[in-house]
C-alpha cells in the first residue's frame, strides 16, 4: 500500500514539472516590444488621420503590437496618446511612459504621467521606484529575464522637472543601485534625450547637436561608463526625431524618431488649398493679393517658414534665418505660379521633397529572448502611413 502512495506521488510530481513551466522555463520565452516616441498634438482627435499618429499606431496593429510599448516622452498631451492607443492597440494593452521636454512644460500633462504609477497601484512589474523628488516618472520594472530602466533626464536632483536633460548624480547614483541589484539577464534604459544626436538614417538630418545629454558631457560620459560596466544592451532615447543607431564600447544607443506622420502640416499640395481659399476671400472683399497672403501669413510663423525653407531658393542655413519679407514674397510666387497648372505643383512638390527636412515617422519592434534580441525599423515610406521595415539590427546574440 505504502508503494502505491509513493509511486502515486511521484506521478504527481511529473505532471506538474511537465504541465507548470518553472521560473527559469518562463524567463527564456521570447517576447516583442514596441517604441514610439514624440506623437504630440499629432495624437489628438483633431488630427485623427493616417497621415499622423494613427496611421503608426495601425501599423503597430498590423505588424504586432508585443506584449507593451514604451513611449519615449512628448506625449503632450498624454491623454490623447492614451486615447488613441486604447482606440488602436486596445483598452487593455499596457504602455509604459518616458517623460519629455514638451510633457514638462503643462503642469497638467506632467501630473497624468506622474499619476500613471503613483501610489499602491502602480505600472505593472514595477520593481523600484525613481529617487526622492522623481518617484513616479523614473522607475524599473522586470519582464521576464529583461529588467527595464526608465529615466527622467529632467530631475535635478530634487524636482522631477528641475533640469534641462541630464544625468544629475543623484540620478546616475540611482540608476548604479538599481543596476547593481537586478538578477536578470539582460538590461534596457530609456530615455527620452539621447546621450550624442546621430544622423538620420535617411536623410542625415540631425538636431538637438551639443543640445542633448551630451550637453553636460562628462555627466554623459559618467553615464555612458555606468551603461557599460553594468553590461547594458542599449539605450533608446527620442526627442531628436531622428532614426539613428551605432554601437560605442558594446553599448548600443538607439534613437526611436517620432511617430508623428507628417512631421508639419504643409507641402506644397497641402498648402495651396489653404492658400488659394486665401486669394479667393480676399478678391471677395476687394483685397490685393498680397495683402491676403499677408493675413494668411503670422509673423514668424515656424511652419510657413520651414515650408519655404524646403523649397530651397533662399540661401539661408537654417528657416530660422528667413525673414518675415522673404516668407511673404514666396509664398506670393508660389501661389501665383501654381495658377499656371499641374506642371507648377509638381516642380515645386519635387522641389520640396528634394530640400526637406522632414524625418519619416518612425516605431521600433523589439523581439527578444534569452539567446539573441532584434530591433526592426518600421518607417512610413511615404508620409500616408504606408510604414514599412527600413533597418534590422542585432542587438546581442547568445553563443
Amino acid at each position: 500500500m505504502k508503494s502505491i502512495r509513493v509511486r502515486s506521488f511521484l506521478l504527481f510530481l511529473i505532471i506538474v514539472s511537465v504541465n507548470v513551466p518553472s521560473r527559469a522555463q518562463k524567463s527564456a520565452e521570447a517576447f516583442s516590444f514596441i517604441i514610439s516616441s514624440d506623437q504630440r498634438e499629432h495624437a489628438t482627435e483633431r488630427l485623427r488621420s493616417h497621415e499622423y499618429t494613427l496611421g503608426g499606431y495601425e501599423a503597430i496593429r498590423s505588424v504586432g503590437k508585443g506584449s507593451f510599448m514604451i513611449v519615449l516622452g512628448d506625449l503632450d498631451p498624454p491623454s490623447a496618446t492614451s486615447s488613441l492607443i486604447a482606440e488602436v492597440l486596445g483598452k487593455d494593452y499596457l504602455w509604459y511612459p518616458v517623460i519629455g521636454n514638451h510633457d514638462l512644460e503643462v503642469e497638467a500633462n506632467t501630473e497624468y504621467i506622474r499619476a500613471m504609477n503613483r501610489g499602491a497601484a502602480p505600472l505593472p512589474q514595477v520593481v523600484r521606484k525613481g529617487p526622492a523628488g522623481c518617484e513616479e516618472t523614473t522607475y524599473s520594472f522586470d519582464w521576464n529575464n529583461f529588467h527595464f530602466v526608465i529615466l527622467n533626464v529632467y530631475y535635478d536632483g530634487r524636482s522631477d522637472k528641475g533640469s534641462d536633460g541630464d544625468i544629475v548624480p543623484e540620478l546616475l547614483a540611482w540608476l548604479e543601485n538599481d543596476l547593481k541589484q537586478t538578477t536578470k539577464k539582460h538590461v534596457f534604459v530609456f530615455g527620452h534625450e539621447p546621450l550624442y544626436p546621430f544622423l538620420d538614417m535617411d536623410n542625415g538630418t540631425v538636431r538637438h547637436l551639443a543640445d542633448a545629454l551630451d550637453k553636460y558631457p562628462e555627466h554623459a560620459i559618467r553615464f555612458h561608463r555606468l551603461m557599460v560596466k553594468y553590461h547594458v544592451n542599449a539605450y533608446f532615447s527620442g526627442h531628436t526625431h531622428c532614426a539613428a543607431y551605432a554601437n560605442i564600447n558594446g553599448l548600443w544607443l538607439i534613437n526611436s524618431g517620432h511617430i508623428y506622420g507628417q512631421e508639419d502640416h504643409y507641402a506644397p499640395v497641402t498648402l495651396l488649398p489653404h492658400l488659394s481659399a486665401t486669394a479667393k476671400d480676399g478678391l471677395a472683399k476687394g483685397m490685393p493679393l498680397e495683402n491676403s497672403i499677408a493675413n494668411f501669413y503670422k509673423a514668424d510663423d515656424k511652419e510657413m517658414k520651414k515650408f519655404i525653407f524646403s523649397l530651397g531658393l533662399e540661401k539661408v542655413k537654417t528657416y530660422k534665418d528667413l525673414t518675415d519679407e522673404q516668407v511673404l514674397r514666396r509664398l506670393t510666387e508660389f501661389y501665383v505660379a501654381c495658377q499656371k497648372g499641374d506642371s507648377v505643383i509638381v516642380r515645386y512638390t519635387n522641389l520640396f521633397w528634394q530640400n526637406t527636412e522632414w524625418r519619416k515617422s518612425t516605431f521600433l519592434r523589439v523581439t527578444v529572448d534569452d539567446k539573441a534580441g532584434f530591433v526592426e525599423f518600421y518607417r512610413d515610406k511615404d508620409y500616408t502611413g504606408n510604414y514599412v521595415l527600413r533597418d534590422r539590427i542585432e542587438l546581442y546574440r547568445e553563443p
